[in-house]
């Protein structure tokens, strides 16, 4: 970003068990069942019942585990930071927000997943002065999924479609040197990868645990610098610059309790790479310029912590 006197802020350059109706049976049978039920062999049979009940136990329990039909919504509160380290700029917030969740199971074990984040903060914007920007961004989703059962754990891996925006609102604003801040969006369609693990705890509930990896289609940077033309600037344009190279990363780590409260960390991140070059032109007195524009390197990286209801 250039830092100008009176500039803008750029980037430049169920079942039961079923019981047969047979009742009568073979001597041999018989015979065979007294033989297990000796005291020479009641260990033997012992052991045999506990393998049984081990092995019923485990299949409550993955059943318990699977993937369900259910909605759940919550809050959530997080430490914000985005930085394009080539050009020292840097934004910081705590965000506020809210998530939906809705997973509809599917013929053959598959389910769906359909889901939106939303959050809201004000940014400290540190580069050219220092300025408070109003932002806020959502994440919306759709993935297709399945469940995985290996011994009393769950693995369900998915794919989808994921679109982000993010809109930050300082268009006529001044930071501390005087640069001026524009209307900044930025859109991000991407493929979604990731799977959840769930295992048992003692007490009835579950531990969730969950990883995503977000390959980014394509990216949208819109800049509002028609701004400028309320500073002694005309002909002033919006620009926009494509994105085509970044990945996300998410992860969380949930305790699902049996009232139906799910409480945990989370953490989200992004890496994304230069964008293409757009073209700004304005004047300044009778003087016209041009400028070939960038969206520089950059990471967003949040950690929170949130609280989801079940229904």
């Amino acid at each position: 970003m250039a830092e100008w006197s009176i500039a803008p802020v750029l980037k430049t350059g169920d079942g039961k068990p079923s019981v047969s109706s047979n009742l009568t049976a073979s001597a041999k049978y018989i015979k065979n069942i007294r033989w297990m039920i000796t005291p020479k062999n009641g260990l033997g049979f012992a052991l045999l019942l506990a393998a049984l009940a081990s092995a019923h136990a485990d299949g409550l329990a993955s059943n318990y585990l699977r993937t369900q039909d259910a909605q759940e919504l919550g809050l959530t509160l997080s430490s914000y930071s985005y930085q394009e380290p080539s050009v020292s700029v840097g934004m910081t917030a705590i965000n506020y927000g809210l998530e939906y969740q809705k997973t509809s199971l599917l013929s053959g074990g598959q389910f769906l997943l359909a889901g939106i984040d939303y959050a809201a903060g004000t940014d400290r914007y540190s580069g050219s002065g220092t300025l408070n920007v109003p932002k806020y961004y959502y994440n919306a989703r759709l993935a297709i999924g399945t469940d995985w059962v290996y011994g009393s754990q769950i693995l369900s891996p998915y794919i989808g479609f994921g679109y982000r925006f993010l809109n930050q609102t300082g268009g006529g604003l001044t930071t501390s040197t005087g640069a001026v801040m524009y209307d900044r969006q930025s859109t991000y369609l991407y493929i979604p990868v990731g799977f959840k693990q769930r295992a048992l705890t003692g007490d009835g509930g579950m531990l969730e645990s969950s990883f995503e990896l977000d390959y980014l289609l394509a990216g949208n940077q819109f800049s509002g610098l028609s701004a400028m033309n309320n500073f002694g600037y005309t002909g002033s344009n919006d620009i926009t610059n494509r994105q085509t190279s970044g990945y996300g990363l998410n992860a969380s780590f949930m305790y699902r309790r049996p009232d139906g409260w799910s409480l945990g960390p989370y953490w989200k991140y992004w890496n994304i790479a230069s964008s293409d070059l757009a073209t700004w032109t304005y004047k300044s007195g009778s003087t016209s310029y041009t400028k070939s524009m960038y969206e520089p390197a950059n990471t967003t990286e949040e950690f929170g912590f949130k609280a989801l209801y079940q229904f």
